[in-house]
Formats: C-alpha cells, sequence, structure tokens
C-alpha cells in the first residue's frame, strides 16, 4: 500500500522533470481519486506532456505557460502561494498552479474534511464595484453596480451609470467653460467610467480620477490618484490633427505626467508603494519623471522612484500587472508586504506584523471574488500566518 510519502516524493519528481509516462499516469490518478481534488485535476490535465517535452527557465516562458494553464481552469476560484526558493525553476508553470494546493490535500487524510485554518465569525468579503461621483458644484453621487439608468448632466454630457460603468455621452450642444468630475473609488471599491471622448478607465481600490465633462479642442487632459487602466480612444480635429491625452499622474514622492499615444497601458501611483510603475500593453506612451523622458514600447514598464533615474524593464508580465482589473491577484515573486498592502485596499482592512517581517518572495494566483478568510488559508498552506482581530490582520512571522 503507497502513502502520501510515496506521492509526495512522486510528485517532487515530477516538477524535476523526472517522471516517466507510467509515473505521470499514476499520480494522476491518485490525485483524481479524491473528490476534494477537482481544481487540481484540472490544472494537472496535460500539463504533464508540456513538462516532459520541453525545459523552459526564463521568466517570460514560466509567465506564459501559467496563462495557459489559468484558460483552462476557468472559473477556478483560487491558485495557492508558494515559497520561491521551494522547489526549483524546472518547475515551471507547476510551481504556481499546482505545488501548494498539492501538497496542502497531500497533507491530510483522504476523505477528511479540510479543518478551517483561519476562523472568521464574519466572513470579510471582497470588494465590489463602488465610487463616489463628484460633480462640478460639489454635488455627490454615490454610484455601485446597480443603480442603473442617467443620472446627471454636465454641460454637454448626459451621464449614465450602468452596470459598473459610468459614461459621458456628447450632446449635438457645445458648452464652453470646463466643468470638471471627479470618481473616487473608496478601500473595497472598483470602477469602471467612459468618458466623453470614448476613452475607458479603469480604477482600482482607493484610486480617484479628476477629469473634464467634456474635452476641449486642445488637449485631453485628466488626473490620476492611485491605480489605473487606460485605453485611449483616437481624437482628431476635422484638419486632421491628433488631440493628445495627457494624464497627470499624482503621487507625491513621484509626481509626473504620461502621455498617451493611441494606446492601452497601467498607472500604478498608490502613495504606500516605493515607485510610481507605467505599463504599455499597447502602442506607446511617453514618460516624464524625475526631470526624464522615456517612450515605452508594448510591454515594457517605467519603474520611478524619487530622485532616481527612470528604469525601463523590457520584459515585464503585463498579464501580471493588470489581474487586478481582469479580477485576479496575481503575485510572481512578491515579498508579503507587498501583498498585504494589495490584499488591504481591496478588503478593506488594516495590516499589522508581528515579530520581524518575513524577506522570502512569495508567488500565487487568487480570485479577488474570494472571500478573505479563503485568501487566508490559501497563504497560510504557503507558510504564513495569521491572526484576525476584527478587521485588522496580525501577519505572523
Amino acid at each position: 500500500m503507497k502513502d502520501n510519502l510515496y506521492y509526495k516524493q512522486l510528485f517532487k519528481r515530477y516538477l524535476n522533470n523526472e517522471c516517466t509516462p507510467e509515473e505521470l499516469e499514476e499520480l494522476l490518478d491518485y490525485v483524481r481519486g479524491d473528490e476534494a481534488n477537482k481544481m487540481i485535476v484540472e490544472a494537472f490535465q496535460g500539463a504533464g506532456n508540456k513538462i516532459r517535452s520541453e525545459r523552459e527557465t526564463e521568466k517570460t516562458a514560466w509567465a506564459e505557460r501559467i496563462r495557459k494553464e489559468l484558460r483552462k481552469m476557468g472559473k477556478t476560484k483560487v491558485v495557492p502561494f508558494y515559497r520561491k526558493q521551494f522547489f526549483s525553476a524546472a518547475a515551471a508553470v507547476c510551481l504556481v498552479v499546482l505545488c501548494w494546493a498539492f501538497f496542502y490535500f497531500l497533507s491530510r487524510p483522504q476523505k477528511e474534511t479540510v479543518t478551517e485554518i483561519v476562523e472568521i465569525h464574519h466572513p470579510i468579503l471582497p470588494g465590489k464595484e463602488k465610487a463616489t461621483l463628484t460633480l462640478a458644484d460639489g454635488s455627490v453621487i454615490e454610484l455601485s453596480g446597480e443603480n442603473n439608468g442617467n443620472i446627471a448632466t454636465q454641460g454637454n454630457s448626459r451621464i449614465s451609470n450602468i452596470d459598473g460603468e459610468l459614461k459621458y455621452s456628447l450632446s449635438a450642444a457645445k458648452e464652453k467653460a470646463t466643468l470638471y468630475n471627479v470618481i473616487h473609488t473608496p478601500r473595497g471599491g472598483q470602477y469602471t467610467v467612459v468618458l466623453a471622448d470614448g476613452s475607458k478607465v479603469w480604477l482600482n481600490s482607493s484610486s480617484s480620477l479628476r477629469f473634464p465633462a467634456t474635452f476641449n479642442e486642445t488637449e485631453r487632459r485628466v488626473e490620476l490618484t492611485g491605480e489605473g487602466y487606460f485605453e485611449i480612444a483616437p481624437s482628431r480635429l476635422p484638419s486632421g490633427k491628433r488631440i493628445p491625452f495627457f494624464v497627470n499622474v499624482n503621487n507625491v514622492r513621484n509626481p509626473g505626467l504620461v502621455e498617451a499615444l493611441g494606446t492601452h497601458f497601467n498607472i500604478m501611483a498608490y502613495e504606500d508603494e516605493e515607485s510610481v510603475n507605467t505599463t504599455l500593453l499597447e502602442g506607446a506612451v511617453k514618460v516624464d519623471m524625475n526631470n526624464q523622458t522615456v517612450v515605452l514600447k508594448p510591454g515594457e514598464q517605467a519603474h520611478a522612484v524619487s530622485d532616481k533615474a527612470i528604469a525601463v524593464n523590457s520584459s515585464v508580465d503585463t498579464d501580471n500587472v493588470i489581474a487586478w482589473k481582469n479580477g485576479m491577484f496575481f503575485f510572481y515573486s512578491e515579498n508579503i508586504q507587498s501583498i498585504m498592502r494589495q490584499i488591504s485596499r481591496w478588503y478593506d482592512i488594516e495590516v499589522s506584523y508581528k515579530g520581524a517581517v518575513s524577506r522570502e518572495s512569495f508567488s500565487g494566483i487568487v480570485s479577488r471574488e474570494s472571500n478573505l478568510e479563503q485568501v487566508l488559508k490559501i497563504m497560510e498552506a504557503g507558510g504564513v500566518k495569521f491572526t484576525i482581530e476584527g478587521r485588522k490582520i496580525i501577519v505572523m512571522q
């Protein structure tokens, strides 16, 4: 009778690309044998042939394989965390998709109900579509994904709110005065706004966007605080001249300006983060920060830290950067403080640390639709310990 230790060792052989086809089938049969392992089976199916046929250790290749496995997993809610140094890079996608889930289930007796690692009597729910819109006259409108319909008029723009998306639509009339509006998402909130020119902006938690209800014919300019993903619509005068689009980045330590050149990009500029990161997905952007200007190409990220030259990362994983927009937390080799800052903003919780802060790096993928206890349970399976006091999370080292 083969015990769990045997299968743990077999799984290590799999991660190190040492399994024979027979051993792989044996391992897959073992995982299939427990109804609770459905999530693992979904990720496991088809991965073996890839691992045996090629050995990829490049970070970009690693990330691409993760994405392929995620597409197979469909609506799976969570993909557990792992400590970066626990296995070799040869494990590739399985490190992120399978490793801790597999060992977590193997460590308990089969068919046994999993004991809650974190006990929460009042579950802390994830964030949702909520925001406030401040009009030019100072009046404030509460926004949610439910209050659909026309909600206001600003100049020659009609404002509607439909399923968590705020939309500005132009009328035929011309408005001479420039009326500025501000949309703000609280901690535990997110929202989308379609500007009068058709450009679309997704706002992450604890962010705001100041913008004119109607753009003029000289330029299009908005102000961002926090994090936003932009898809800029082209706009030209009848003469064919392009109307530029600028984003003023409001960050005390790293203020700056981003000019969009017909493009899709993400700006992360939270005050509690060390740097301001501008990541380009399509088109081109010009980043002006710290008395320096750089032009990004698709797949590049400008990393700006106060009083330092802009660093350009040419191999950034853009899916990682915009995972928040797509309803996921996607962490790759991040420290626990960085991870908890993102979690605290989305779940609107306070985080403190007891003992020395871990220097280890963690990776993992978790749905932003998960309750906080689900997320913490997965992280505990990766070796992190927590204590919960109301809406305060204490990270135990």
